[in-house]
């Protein structure tokens, strides 16, 4: 679906914020990473806090991570995101060392950037959101993750930090929260959507060498 048609129908003020999520989770489970930016954003314009309501309702969920040999149990999934993030840097430094379009493809979102040197930077589509401490977490690189994010998006930031390190999904990493109601796909689409992922970093490796001089 083209983006501004898209934008138009989260924005509509007939739709509830159930409504919006769904389509959050359908723009995710095609793959459709812009769309789903702009249904989060909406969600975040329009009812602020959508995403704490959730969790203060249904409580946090445990959420399984494991990165090569090591597998451990977290009370949240915001806990364990953070862990595999330091994981992954440490795999692949240079991501945050030397900014380049990889960083970008990992860091950076419409309205507000995924990972920032500073909290302002996070934020800078939704700047109240800097005020909460439980929206970012401090890295041990000095950079700041953005934790205010929905469990899908999570897992496709997961992805592509993945692909850009080339470590697989399932074999050498996972992230699983346990939760019946968990919004996040189901373990074939997780997997098909990590291959698609891993894919798409090959292609725009392949094509970024060919423009160098």
């Amino acid at each position: 679906m083209d983006a501004d048609r898209f934008k138009q129908l989260v924005n509509d003020t007939r739709r509830t914020c159930d409504d919006i999520q769904q389509m959050l989770r359908n723009a995710v489970k095609k793959g459709e990473r812009e769309l789903a930016w702009i249904a989060e954003e909406a969600l975040n314009t329009r009812f602020p806090g959508w995403n704490k309501v959730h969790h203060k309702a249904t409580g946090a969920k445990p959420t399984l991570a494991c990165f090569r040999s090591e597998k451990k149990q977290f009370p949240n999934s915001k806990e364990a995101y953070v862990w595999l993030i330091e994981r992954l840097i440490h795999a692949k430094p240079d991501l945050f060392e030397t900014i380049s379009w990889e960083t970008v493809v990992v860091a950076k979102g419409r309205k507000r950037n995924y990972f920032g040197q500073n909290i302002k930077s996070l934020f800078h589509g939704s700047p109240h959101l800097a005020n909460d401490p439980n929206n970012y977490a401090r890295l041990t690189n000095g950079w700041y993750a953005n934790t205010n994010l929905s469990n899908s998006l999570k897992f496709d930031i997961l992805c592509r930090f993945a692909a850009i390190a080339k470590l697989e999904h399932e074999t050498d990493w996972s992230w699983k929260v346990e939760d019946p109601s968990d919004d996040l796909r189901a373990n074939e689409e997780r997997k098909a959507l990590a291959k698609q992922l891993m894919t798409e970093i090959a292609v725009s490796v392949r094509n970024a060498r060919k423009s160098e001089p």
